[in-house]
């Protein structure tokens, strides 16, 4: 069966025993099973560009194939004298292209050359990579992730993001896309022979998604309000068209994958668990990206050793390899425990939640709140557009937890007590209320609430907030604020204060 390859892919016409004398001159073959890979890259990129709003411009998309294919062949015209279409090399530069992102460009700058050079660069390395870092006559490391992996912990996130995990809302766009992604997905590696690592890769990795869930792990993401936790984590990370791509078409890469059916599985197996040990351990969105892509990495580090465990000449399913010797079922037994304890201790060891003293929340939820001190609330447009959005009901529930939380703070204040502070602020009002000197706490009514979303023009990565601006009296005279509020499992913290009153 003729080889192909998927994203990040590395096979290469075969060239002759030795380089002619002349450049030989091969173009595309109608054949190759790259067109098809090639033809659900650009139809994502299509329909992320018509339908989905990628952050992403034409310019870019071509700066990163032309890169990765003009350095392909030039390398390989001059190590065997053949002038070659660059099939894998385009691959590679799209996929680069599909998950690279430079913040600042926005959706409809077809041609912005924002960032050019982190896209030449990062295709460049990947192509790079295949040739120098090989093992048994093939490249060691899948290219485009190795490059993505490199560029995203070097450059971070000010420079360099990955596509956002959360694709938007369901659109007639977006299920084009999973069916797209799904079904040649299925079909390039059931015909491939490859469909076994990906099925093994999504039982196992999303059965320790959901343990990560359930233990309440969650992260903070800049296109959520709160925090993305439970269900909606899981779904996050593992339904994802990224995760599905990630899945389908990156760890099946034919010359970097562990060759043999034992040795596949016990690699799609090893990537999910790497992939979901080093997600265990991060809170923010960008972190987790990088972490699932640097499970790749790792495994295929370790692709020779799981080659030398497995053989690919035994041709033992896993299970029958494992009961042929009591060790090596211990090993992956142990092995297994130690993964789901990795997991299970991370999602304890990070967490976007803060922690209220239980009798303070108790207190905060009895605050008795009079009817002028439950203002008319008014929803901007752009706080309905973030997951997590709000909806009317949810909108009055934040605003009265806001209301207590300011009569918490005037309370904090005029006690002079930090623990009832820490139960309504937190960041730089937290700060504020403990420099502030005791004063009797005014006498507030809110009128009206307005709540709008706002995001830090400094920080890409930044989690959104919500804006909620009250107006109304303290001690009788006209009063109004705004006041900047993280929400999460345990309410809404008032972190700044933009209008003193």
């Amino acid at each position: 069966m003729a080889a192909t390859e998927v994203i990040g892919g590395t096979a290469q016409a075969p060239g002759p025993d030795a380089p002619p004398a002349r450049l030989e001159v091969r173009g595309p073959s109608r054949r190759d099973p790259r067109l098809a890979v090639a033809g659900v890259l650009v139809s994502v990129q299509v329909l992320g560009q018509v339908s989905i709003g990628f952050d992403l411009s034409i310019a870019q998309i071509l700066v990163a194939m032309g890169t990765a294919g003009l350095l392909d062949v030039l390398w390989t015209a001059r190590t065997t004298r053949v002038v070659a279409w660059p099939a894998s090399a385009l691959l590679t530069g799209n996929g680069v292209a599909l998950i690279l992102r430079v913040p600042g460009t926005e959706h409809g700058e077809w041609f912005s050359m924002r960032g050019w050079y982190v896209f030449a660069a990062t295709a460049a390395l990947a192509v790079l990579s295949k040739y120098v870092f090989r093992s048994g006559g093939r490249p060691l490391f899948n290219p485009s992730n190795l490059a993505l992996v490199v560029t995203f912990l070097v450059l971070g996130s000010q420079f360099a993001d990955p596509q956002d995990l959360w694709w938007g809302p369901m659109s007639v766009g977006l299920a084009l896309v999973y069916a797209l992604v799904v079904g040649a997905g299925v079909a390039i590696t059931r015909r491939l022979g490859l469909l076994v690592i990906s099925a093994t890769f999504f039982a196992v990795y999303g059965g320790l998604m959901a343990l990560l869930a359930l233990a309440g792990h969650a992260m903070s993401a800049r296109w959520s309000l709160g925090p993305v936790d439970g269900m909606d984590y899981w779904r996050t990370v593992v339904l994802s068209p990224e995760v599905l791509i990630f899945v389908f078409f990156m760890i099946t890469d034919p010359r970097t994958v562990a060759r043999g059916r034992s040795a596949s599985v016990l690699f799609g197996a090893s990537v999910a668990s790497a992939s979901a040990v080093l997600m265990a351990f991060q809170s923010t969105e960008y972190a987790t990206k990088v972490a699932l892509l640097t499970g790749l990495v790792v495994v295929c580090g370790a692709r020779p050793l799981i080659e030398r465990l497995v053989p690919a000449a035994g041709g033992l399913p896993l299970a029958g390899w494992a009961r042929a010797d009591g060790r090596r079922t211990a090993a992956l037994a142990v092995g297994g425990a130690a993964v789901v304890a990795l997991v299970l201790g991370g999602s304890l060891a990070t967490s976007t939640e803060r922690t209220v003293d239980p009798a303070l929340a108790v207190e905060l939820a009895t605050t008795d709140l009079r009817d002028d001190q439950l203002p008319a609330v008014e929803i901007g447009s752009d706080a309905r557009s973030p997951v997590g959005a709000l909806d009317r009901a949810a909108a009055e529930e934040v605003v009265t937890d806001v209301v207590a939380r300011v009569l918490l703070a005037d309370r904090a204040v005029e006690e002079a007590d930090p623990e009832l502070a820490e139960a309504a602020a937190t960041g730089e009002f937290l700060g504020q209320l403990g420099a502030r000197e005791a004063v009797a706490a005014p006498d507030r009514t809110f009128a009206t609430a307005l709540l709008e979303v706002v995001r830090d023009p400094e920080d890409f990565q930044a989690v959104p907030r919500l804006a909620v601006t009250f107006v109304g009296t303290a001690d009788g005279a006209p009063w109004s604020a705004t006041f900047h509020v993280l929400l999460t499992g345990d309410g809404s913290f008032i972190e700044r204060e933009v209008a003193a009153p």
